[in-house]
């Protein structure tokens, strides 16, 4: 049952989630709790996401073998090697790491430091060489970005990181072919650049429109969760309704914490004549300081109050018996008359008192919980035909004589 501190908590949430979606700029990153969470609801499925393009990306670059054979056969062991060898163990060991739930800082770099292997891969490739076909060999590291950066599409801060670094080694590689023209040189590098200022944004923007997507869509579980609660809390006195209780008893039956279940049902006598004479505003009142007492009266946070309807009440007590539940509603019988609320019923006590019906069992196949309540109603019933304030069954063996009709 939601309470106003979880009301509260789920407001501020929302107006949280509302600024996040508003907000402008180029950085990504959510409030604390936010990030906290889209973390934890995203995390593992982006692990899955990773993991399989780590895959895909290894297979592509240890098929480039065959164009190694053909452009670089002078160094064709070296590339066996450093494919079969250096990145294939690479990205093992980032799949191995990203299967014992790294944080995101580390999971994303691993990313990273896969795509400068396979670019350095590229460099010691083609620094080693000395066949005229490794002029062109350094596109590879074009290619290798548009993987890195697009297809696996680390976070927007690490895929800058990844893109600066494979414009850099792009560089390198083309400046370490001494036949390569000033101009192709100048090219090489600038061909990077230009990729990088037009994937750069895309990614930026792709994960803009997920991270709003999960916004979005957390807002809509949390205002169906709100509109949910609400919708078992009576407003007048912040007890939980009939669906409330009923689902209520169905989560602490599921969870198997109880089989022995007491009912007791209480009803405001003479009601509809406190409404005639002091108006319903005071009527309202009576059953807000009903409903107070009788959740002071319950034995603790096992215990739960529900708002029948109108002006009956039924409290749950799990774990108890028949004679239990009948000291509690006698307790809160008397408690309720102490308070002293004035009323003036026709023939009877001039302050407020309240009727009880008691029923006990334990749920299974042959006792649901209608069948608690139906029984306990008719105890109710009872109570009220024999002159109410009182509780039915009556308190016998651990009250004084007397006790049931004493005020």
């Amino acid at each position: 049952m939601i309470t106003t501190t979880d009301s509260k908590d789920a407001e501020l949430k929302l107006a949280l989630i509302d600024q996040a979606l508003d907000k402008k700029g180029i950085l990504l990153r959510f409030p604390g709790p936010l990030e906290a969470q889209c973390e934890e609801e995203t995390g593992s499925a982006r692990v899955r996401m990773s993991q399989r393009n780590k895959i895909i990306a290894t297979l592509l670059m240890c098929s480039l073998i065959v164009l190694d054979y053909f452009c670089v056969p002078d160094v064709l062991w070296l590339a066996f090697v450093l494919r079969f060898g250096l990145i294939t163990g690479v990205v093992a060991l980032a799949y191995w790491i990203d299967s014992r739930d790294p944080p995101l800082w580390v999971r994303e770099s691993l990313t990273v430091v896969i795509a400068v292997t396979m670019s350095l891969a590229v460099l010691i490739i083609v620094a080693a060489s000395n066949d005229p076909l490794r002029e062109n060999y350094h596109l590879g590291i074009l290619f290798l970005m548009m993987i890195a950066v697009v297809a696996v599409r680390p976070r927007f801060p690490y895929a800058v990181v990844t893109a600066i670094a494979l414009v850099a080694l792009e560089g390198l590689t083309a400046w370490s072919v001494d036949t390569m023209p000033i101009e192709s040189k100048f090219a090489s590098v600038f061909l990077p650049i230009v990729f990088a200022g037009f994937a750069l944004p895309a990614v930026h923007n792709l994960e803009m429109l997920e991270r709003q997507n999960w916004l979005r869509s957390v807002r809509d579980r949390l205002r169906a969760s709100l509109f949910e609660e609400l919708s078992i809390i009576d407003p007048m006195t912040g007890l939980g309704n009939r669906r409330a209780m009923l689902q209520w008893v169905e989560r602490t039956m599921k969870r198997g914490q109880t089989d022995l279940v007491s009912i007791v049902m209480a009803d405001i006598d003479h009601f509809k004549s406190y409404n005639d004479t002091f108006g319903h505003l005071a009527g309202d009142d009576c059953i807000r300081r009903v409903a107070g007492v009788l959740v002071s009266e319950a034995r603790g946070a096992e215990d739960r109050v529900f708002r029948f309807g109108g002006e009956e009440f039924v409290t749950v007590l799990p774990g108890i018996g028949m004679s239990e539940a009948i000291a509690v509603a006698e307790r809160t019988r008397r408690a309720i008359a102490a308070k002293g609320i004035p009323h003036r019923p026709p023939g009877g006590l001039r302050h407020v008192t309240v009727s009880f019906g008691v029923a006990s069992g334990e749920l299974g196949p042959a006792v649901d919980l209608n069948t608690l309540i139906a029984d306990a109603d008719r105890s109710l019933y009872v109570a009220k035909q024999s002159g109410r304030n009182r509780v039915i069954p009556p308190l016998v063996a651990l009250a004084e004589p007397g006790l049931r009709d004493a005020v």
